[in-house]
């Protein structure tokens, strides 16, 4: 990733217990499911939370830094533990600003605290629903799909190796 720094991946405190109880977890129940909330929390880990989001921050907010003074807790401590197949260098390379790629790891955390504080105290798991916040956009008049790139949704949908 040309040499760039990539920090930890975490999220402040507060982040930390929004994004577990997104996977269906509690702090009494640790890396395993609280059967009570895991029902209708809407995914299966905390790593896929975090991703979504990362976007949902990226597309429709702005970083956010931590405040001086709040708690930062390490989730990840290298960012391939949070990849798999996912591409954050080039998200935030098509997506971010220029900056981003100087320490992408900030910027992954910066994106995601913004997407945290934006829905955290409004969550509920039963109206739980980032794509009604991405409908607005498609519902603009002069929106039309066939301007993106034949490329973009293939790349989008095809898991990188």
């Amino acid at each position: 990733m040309d040499g760039k720094k990539i920090s930890q991946i975490g999220a402040t405190n507060e982040g930390v217990a929004f994004l577990r109880k997104l996977a269906g977890r509690s702090e009494e129940s640790g890396a395993k499911r609280d059967e009570d909330i895991a029902p209708t929390a809407p995914f299966k880990e905390m790593k896929d939370a975090y991703r979504v989001l990362f976007i949902y921050g990226l597309i429709k907010g702005e970083r956010l830094p931590t405040k001086s003074g709040q708690s930062f807790s390490t989730i990840y401590a290298n960012v391939n533990m949070l990849t798999d197949s996912f591409d954050y260098h080039t998200l935030l390379q098509t997506f971010g600003n220029k900056e981003d790629l100087d320490d992408i790891g900030k910027a992954i955390n910066e994106y995601t605290n913004w997407a945290i504080e934006e829905i955290r105290d409004d969550y509920s798991p039963d109206s739980f629903d980032l794509h009604s916040e991405f409908e607005e956009d498609s519902d603009d008049d002069d929106y039309n799909e066939d301007e993106l790139p034949d490329w973009f949704e293939e790349a989008m949908l095809t898991p990188r190796r």
